[in-house]
């Protein structure tokens, strides 16, 4: 999502998602449940190095696009 919609601060990557029923629900998350703390993704983020999560990206945007979800 963060990519998606040029959000690069975890806090304003929660606070965005919170907002947004279509993100909410890609996620999986009811309209009434929260969402984690911004430092849980901090901490994540730390976890691996960044060529992981930009491998895991670029492999779900090709699912994406072989399924016709996402074109351009």
């Amino acid at each position: 999502v963060g990519y998606l919609e040029n959000i690069i601060s975890d806090r304003d990557l929660i606070q965005h998602s919170s907002m947004r029923l279509d993100i909410l629900y890609f996620l999986g998350y009811d309209i009434d449940e929260e969402l984690p703390w911004h430092s849980t993704i901090s901490r994540t983020r730390q976890l691996y190095p960044e060529t992981v999560f930009e491998d895991v990206f670029t492999r779900v945007l090709a699912m994406c696009v072989e399924k016709g979800m996402v074109s351009g």
